[in-house]
């Protein structure tokens, strides 16, 4: 199992690229805010064969948006799947 975090830290607007490629349109008009995600994710071994995964990403439901990027991160992810191996 595993518990990992992301995180950005703020980007105020004084240090915006004037040329544009920072997108400072979608930016407050202080700056980009900083933003902390937390996340799980484990596996477990059923056989030699099977293994079962599971995930929860955000899982405090943060709104952020990764630097530069004109999209919003998706919100709360959980993830199951299950792996085979021949």
């Amino acid at each position: 199992t595993e518990i990992f975090t992301l995180y950005n830290g703020w980007k105020k607007i004084k240090n915006y690229n004037p040329d544009g490629e920072d997108n400072q349109q979608y930016a407050t008009p202080d700056g980009m805010p900083s933003w902390l995600t937390v996340n799980w994710k484990s596996s477990f071994m059923i056989n030699e064969h099977f293994t079962a995964q599971a995930a929860i990403e955000n899982i405090l439901n943060r709104n952020y948006r990764y630097f530069a990027s004109g999209f919003s991160a998706p919100g709360q992810n959980i993830l199951i799947s299950l792996r085979a191996i021949w």
